[in-house]
């Protein structure tokens, strides 16, 4: 399975957004469970489902960006700074366009959460890239 990963930019995207799809889709169905099975069970797809979408299209954006470059500053810039740049610049745009009158308290622990999983996919790469 190890070996897998490190070969295949497909299963590693597939893996991540599959755990995002899991772990946000079971927090969704948690926390709305008060509401009867059938609006917890739909909270959780939705989530769940719009997880995997993102976390699968980030993934694989990190990995297209990783590879534009050889030097391991410029795959680090790439890869961290220009995936955070537009997490952030869409939360906040999003928030912009609905009128969220709080915007940076909306979206910090999204852009916290979104930071770690950024940082530690692109040095992921890196160990990928030195196996």
């Amino acid at each position: 399975m190890l070996k897998l990963l490190r070969q295949n930019k497909t299963a590693r995207s597939l893996l991540a957004a599959t755990a995002g799809f899991l772990v946000y889709g079971s927090w969704a169905l948690f926390i709305n469970y008060e509401y009867g099975f059938a609006a917890a069970l739909k909270a959780g797809l939705t989530q769940g489902g719009y997880s995997f979408i993102l976390t699968l299209g980030l993934s694989f954006m990190m990995e297209w960006l990783f590879q534009l470059s050889r030097q391991p500053i410029r795959q680090f810039n790439l890869t961290f700074i220009t995936t955070c740049l537009l997490i952030y610049a869409t939360s906040w745009s999003i928030n912009v366009l609905s009128g969220t009158p709080e915007i940076l308290l909306t979206i910090l622990p999204g852009a916290i959460a979104s930071t770690l999983y950024t940082l530690s996919y692109t040095m992921a790469l890196f160990k990928v890239q030195q196996a």
